[in-house]
């Protein structure tokens, strides 16, 4: 018996039965991937896990004794519960209709990540089709269990939470559940009743030792692996092509030819961190104002390690004024004139007030955003109150922030790691207050990180492998870094997105083009509220704007209006001092150690060091696509099989390496190659031919002819040795090279 058949008498169930089950696994657990990364998000995935396991050990305890119909309840009581626990969680009550408002909005492309308690919604929903995914996979109702899957899965597409990798991985284990499972259905009933045997005596083509219905079992599933590999092929091979590269069969990031205004103001309620980005000089707005400002568009509170969420919901303005910060302001009024169509309605924090062209709603965190895109020519006014406060102050701010404002401004991935919290705190370890360290972590971003914008994007963790295995990036990385670093140590922060200055034309006169699009920080002081900080380096930064206007000038770009890039005579602006009226006090010193040099190169990196070669190691595959990979492979292997390529190329091998074992073998085998390339170029041997015959008849040269012999004196006479098995072996490899 072979290994594989003494392997299947030891497994308690069929192989059919196997693949069956590691399918529905497959399909359960794109689902699961997906709201594991939802609950590491938002802190600790543990609680997810436990849940999870309870709900596979109570499908597995009740798949022998619970009736179908009295599972779907069970299934339809965890759902609702759920659902309960999740809606008396919310610190409001929202009406039905709201509560429909938001499911809609889900269904259409708004991301779990925007909701508050997602980790909460998590807990509740992940039972109910975990439970039932599992249980009529035991019971063998594969179609109903790829239902409860399946619904997960797509629930998650939708959301766009469940990435492209993900949800082809869960379609893969859909289609597998339905092909195996099949597979499996039939044997059980072949088993029941023999006579629907395909090798019982009713079927008249069973022979051998292999019954006619494993033939016919392992026929089923090598076709249902090749339809798996075709599942993940065809798309990978479409997503290569021009028309497809940017749509949605692509596995490609889309990044190509973004710039850093489209990255930070087309995401919306989300920001995913690019790669390499490029700017544009084109002209956005006109603003009059009595001073440069940084004109905040938005801001971020929810880190998902390789981007950013806002998460609530936007109310309509309705002309009231606004909350200004807590401490002491002074107002500054502004003037904005659109130049070009936009999505955007930039203001200095703390906006309080609007009047305007377009409508407005104010964002959670108490910004503006505009209820459809501005026109060229639109205008509007802001009032906003801006913070005044002196360094002191800041430094005897204290850390009362507030349990609101601690959850959600200190929340990091908990796949973060260690090491991120460990350079924190060495690198601040001088601070003796939060404004200190807020001072420390910008001005070391500032000194030690360069400035480009061809950086290659991380796969994930930013802030991670942009503080240890990055040199140089731009200002999304160095805003993200820094508000992790601070999440770190406990200080309340937010990524925040706008424009700076721009160019000065007139007294109280300034242009902002697409090129002053940047990201900042914004970190919590009790008592005075959102302060910015700006760990990007100024010089670097406003280096390569000025060459990128020198290069619109160049190409004789127009403006919106017409008027030439070139008018407007570029005058620096340095960046405005955010927070202070005065200067007062000395920043700490940042205070590397040995201890944080050696960080920095230990084995915690996930990214692989360039040794100045150009040569680096290709990126490893995700689990997901490894899974898919291993899935392709046995399906391209199965094909192969089917169609005889992998018996061709076994002979290919075979007729080209003969592998020395000793010499009676060596000649047999020596003479058998020869053979086979004589019956592919003239004609088999025919039963009952003799070889001297076949040799005549196909007028074999005096080397086969002499190989025939030396066989025949082994096989006949006994005679043999290595000389003779050496000669064997050169005349076969000379007539197979000479074919």
């Amino acid at each position: 018996m072979t290994a594989v058949g003494r392997l299947r008498e030891r497994l308690p169930w069929s192989a059919s039965r196997l693949l069956a089950l590691l399918a529905v696994a497959l399909a359960i657990g794109a689902p699961l991937r997906t709201m594991y990364y939802l609950s590491d998000v938002v802190g600790s995935p543990a609680l997810f896990l436990v849940v999870a396991a309870l709900s596979f050990v109570a499908a597995t305890a009740m798949a022998r004794v619970l009736r179908p119909t009295l599972a779907i309840a069970v299934g339809t009581v965890l759902f609702a519960g759920g659902l309960a626990a999740y809606l008396l969680s919310l610190s409001t009550n929202p009406a039905v209709t709201a509560l429909l408002a938001d499911t809609v909005s889900l269904l259409t492309g708004r991301s779990l990540l925007q909701i508050a308690k997602v980790r909460l919604w998590v807990l509740s929903f992940a039972p109910a089709p975990v439970f039932l995914t599992w249980y009529f996979a035991l019971r063998r109702w594969y179609v109903t269990s790829t239902l409860a899957a399946g619904t997960a899965l797509a629930f998650f597409a939708l959301t766009t939470d469940a990435g492209v990798v993900t949800t082809l991985l869960g379609v893969v284990g859909v289609a597998a559940t339905i092909g195996f499972g099949t597979l499996d259905t039939l044997s059980t009933e072949a088993s029941v009743d023999p006579s629907r045997r395909p090798g019982s005596v009713a079927d008249p083509d069973s022979r051998g030792d292999q019954p006619a219905d494993d033939e016919g079992v392992d026929s089923g599933r090598r076709a249902v692996l090749e339809q798996l590999a075709a599942i993940i092929v065809v798309p990978a091979a479409l997503s290569r092509l021009p028309l497809a590269r940017d749509s949605s069969f692509s596995y490609d990031d889309g990044s190509g030819g973004r710039t850093v205004e489209g990255s930070l103001f087309d995401a919306g309620e989300s920001i995913t961190i690019l790669g390499d980005i490029s700017l544009t000089a084109a002209v956005r707005f006109t603003v009059e104002a009595e001073e440069p400002r940084f004109w905040r568009v938005a801001s971020y509170d929810r880190y998902t390690g390789d981007g950013w969420v806002r998460t609530g919901n936007p109310r309509p303005y309705d002309d009231r004024r606004l909350d200004g910060p807590p401490g002491e302001t002074r107002t500054l009024r502004q003037e904005f004139r659109a130049e070009s169509a936009i999505g955007t309605v930039p203001a200095a924090w703390k906006p309080v007030r609007y009047t305007g062209d377009p409508s407005i709603s104010v964002t959670n965190e108490g910004g503006f955003q505009p209820d459809g895109d501005l026109a060229s020519g639109d205008s509007y006014e802001v009032q906003s109150e801006v913070l005044v406060s002196t360094p002191s102050e800041l430094r005897e701010a204290g850390t009362d922030y507030g349990d609101a404002v601690s959850e959600l401004y200190t929340q990091l991935p908990d796949s973060t790691p260690d090491r991120v919290a460990e350079r924190t705190s060495i690198l601040t370890a001088n601070a003796e207050n939060p404004y200190e360290t807020a001072l420390v972590v910008e001005r070391w971003l500032q000194e030690e990180k360069g400035y480009s914008l061809e950086v290659d994007r991380p796969d994930y963790s930013v802030a991670d492998s942009f503080l240890f295995e990055m040199e140089e990036g731009y200002c999304v990385y160095f805003a993200t870094t820094m508000v992790a670093m601070l999440r770190t140590q406990g200080i309340p922060a937010r990524f925040t997105v706008g424009y700076t200055t721009g160019q000065r034309t007139d007294q109280n006169e300034w242009v902002i083009r697409g090129l002053n699009s940047h990201a900042w920080v914004e970190a919590y002081f009790p008592d005075h509220g959102w302060v910015e900080f700006d760990p990007t380096p100024s010089g670097p930064r406003e280096e390569v704007r000025q060459q990128r206007i020198e290069e619109a000038n160049a190409d004789g770009a127009p403006v919106a209006d017409g008027t030439p890039v070139s008018e407007f005579t570029p005058t620096p602006t340095p960046t405005p001092v955010p927070l202070t009226e005065r200067n007062e006090g000395t920043t700490p010193t940042p205070t590397p150690t040995p201890t944080e040099a050696a960080t920095a190169g230990t084995g915690d990196s996930t990214g692989t060091e360039d040794d100045g070669t150009g040569l680096g190691l290709p990126d490893l595959p995700s689990r997901e696509e490894a899974a898919l990979g291993v899935v392709a492979l046995l399906g391209v292997a199965a094909g192969a099989r089917r169609a005889g390529l992998s018996e061709r190329a076994y002979r290919a091998v075979w007729l080209r390496y003969q592998r020395r074992e000793d010499p009676e073998t060596d000649v047999e085998r020596a003479f058998q190659r020869v053979m086979s390339v004589l019956s592919k170029r003239h004609r088999s041997r025919h039963s009952g031919e003799t070889v001297r015959a076949y040799l005549d008849a196909v007028d074999a040269d005096e080397r086969v002819r002499r190989l025939a012999s030396l066989r025949e004196r082994v096989r006949y006479g006994g005679d043999v040795s290595e000389e003779m098995a050496d000669e064997a072996v050169e005349i076969a490899d000379s007539v197979v090279s000479d074919r």
